[in-house]
């Protein structure tokens, strides 16, 4: 399970001229009082850091004598990286961030307004996002980045974009006649006639590039049956393997104010508020958490 901080007050960073190993960093910090909020202390020299926890005597002071010291990770399992951009105090960020130091146990980051912060044994819920494209950005991977630089108070998400651009659903193009949704995602069609179901164009001989909302928009318009080439998330993620543990979150036109869970997958409305999306991550962080505790239950067997 990955650690952080309760809030990166609880991190000190000290540059020190012993060997980052637990008897020299002992000796040193025991020595010395240190702040009442610190917790943990990120010891540095010449390049090398370490990250130790520290157990103070208490007190009412604003300084509290060091009692003992844990060496949680030394210098050869720690990195330190500078994220000028990021917000330390976000797990998902710093998780995000470890992504860059992959073999190291523990990645302390140094992120906007200089504050230093960590994370020990990465192991965030991994989100796989699925949503289709154009347009680009596509949305949904888009909305959730932005809800997570500042969801402070969710546990670490790593979001897995799984992006499917609608021209590769499409066959050979070449004379064909398509009818897209709308013409506000910008997609084109190289050497086929395109037509746009939202300007309600005069009928003709198209295959639909749409879901279950525009088909019955179609159905509505026009007479008669239409070809269609399926672009509902849904109808996508069948083809998707989501390894136990982690979870898929995918939008919907048939849904309009609130979300629902089916297995492991999170849906949201097509046109998702940052309100929904937020929803939806608790969702994701919940289901994962219910995987977790089946695969660590005791199995029972007959005897």
């Amino acid at each position: 399970m990955s650690r952080f901080p309760d809030r990166y007050r609880e991190v000190s960073v000290l540059d020190v001229d012993v060997p980052l190993e637990i008897d020299a960093l002992r000796a040193l910090l025991t020595s010395r009082p240190v702040y009442r909020r610190t917790r943990y202390v990120v010891a540095r020299t010449r390049g090398a850091t370490a990250l130790v926890e520290v157990s103070t005597i208490a007190g009412t002071a604003l300084f509290h004598d060091v009692a003992d010291i844990r060496l949680l990770a030394g210098p050869d399992e720690t990195t330190y990286l500078h994220r000028p951009d990021l917000d330390t105090g976000v797990p998902s960020q710093l998780v995000k961030a470890a992504q860059d130091a992959p073999r190291s146990r523990c990645v302390v980051v140094e992120g906007r307004y200089g504050h230093v912060s960590f994370v020990l044994d990465p192991a965030p819920v991994r989100l796989h996002v699925l949503d289709v494209a154009p347009p680009w950005p596509a949305k949904l991977v888009d909305q959730v980045d932005r809800v997570l630089e500042t969801a402070d108070d969710l546990p670490a998400l790593l979001p897995l974009p799984r992006v499917v651009e609608l021209p590769d659903l499409l066959p050979d193009v070449s004379g064909g006649h398509y009818l897209l949704q709308c013409r506000g995602g910008g997609m084109d069609v190289p050497g086929a006639s395109v037509s746009y179901l939202d300007e309600v164009p005069p009928r003709a001989d198209w295959t639909l590039l749409g879901c279950a909302r525009s088909r019955a928009i179609h159905d509505f318009l026009y007479d008669g049956a239409v070809p269609q080439i399926d672009t509902c998330p849904r109808t996508l993620a069948r083809d998707i393997e989501v390894p136990q543990g982690e979870v898929l979150l995918l939008k919907c036109c048939l849904l309009e104010e609130h979300i629902e869970r089916d297995g492991q997958t999170v849906v949201v409305p097509w046109g998702a508020t940052f309100g929904h999306l937020r929803e939806g991550l608790d969702a994701a962080v919940e289901l994962a958490g219910q995987q977790d505790c089946q695969a660590s239950a005791p199995v029972e067997r007959d005897s």
